[in-house]
């Protein structure tokens, strides 16, 4: 079985390239709003949710990221987020970290480095022989 990937970003562009990088080797969801996240990952419980920050309706501010991050860390057990993010600036990492984010990578980001860090938190279960 494939570890589940939920991608959690309101832009188009980065969802669908995250979704056909990462599909061959994870379940991968995707999301662009909080209330489709939170379901989502009530739902699907991924063992890694990849979050940016700055999400409708508060695209200016970190607080719609961080409520998701939040909300993930306390009712979906043994699930991983790593926060990626254009706001990467010492005082959000801090906020992320104290929210429980297991990794945080600044936006732009080389798609080798999501890739081992996915590989890190998620690693591909193996099926031991009975």
């Amino acid at each position: 079985m494939k570890p589940r990937i939920l991608i959690v970003d309101d832009d188009d562009a980065i969802t669908q390239q995250l979704f056909w990088t990462l599909s061959d080797d994870y379940e991968v969801m995707t999301a662009n709003d909080m209330p489709t996240a939170i379901r989502r990952a009530t739902i699907y419980e991924p063992a890694v949710s990849v979050i940016d920050l700055h999400l409708p309706p508060s695209v200016e501010t970190p607080e719609v990221g961080l409520q998701i991050l939040g909300f993930i860390k306390a009712h979906v057990r043994n699930s991983k987020v790593l926060v990626v993010t254009s706001a990467d600036n010492i005082e959000t990492q801090k906020a992320c970290y104290a929210a429980g984010a297991d990794e945080f990578m600044d936006k732009p980001f080389e798609t080798e480095t999501l890739l081992a860090i996915l590989r890190r938190l998620a690693p591909h279960r193996t099926m031991d022989a009975a």
